[in-house]
């Protein structure tokens, strides 16, 4: 019977970090995503969408930015930290983190996440 407790509340632990896990990526892919429309709008009504337009890269990582500090207010991850936003012209990324929550093992650690758009012209 101990077994089969210990077993049990190994994969709950697991199962939960796991979906800690996927929220967290779903946070990142949405703010990079976000950030990736930032681009320069006074080339794009000028010019069209072209393999010249580009991203305003201070632009972008403000809106990365923001959109993970909006996504925190409406729905908080606990401890999650922004570790990095940064991009080029062309490619926007993030790295977010947030401490592992578990039901019946302690653990200190935390789970950390990339995400990373970029801006293509296909045509």
């Amino acid at each position: 019977m101990a077994v089969v407790l210990i077993a049990i509340s190994v994969v709950t632990d697991a199962s939960m970090a796991f979906l800690q896990r996927q929220k967290l990526q779903a946070r990142a892919d949405a703010a990079v995503l976000s950030g990736v429309q930032s681009i320069d709008r006074d080339h794009y009504y000028a010019h069209g969408a072209t393999e010249n337009t580009r991203l305003l890269p201070a632009g972008a990582s403000a809106r990365t930015r923001e959109h993970i500090e909006r996504a925190q207010t409406r729905d908080p991850i606990p401890g999650l930290v922004i570790i990095g936003i940064g991009g080029s012209d062309r490619v926007i990324g993030a790295e977010i983190a947030a401490p592992v929550r578990t039901a019946f093992w302690p653990i200190s650690a935390s789970i950390s996440v990339r995400s990373s758009a970029s801006l293509d012209y296909v045509g």
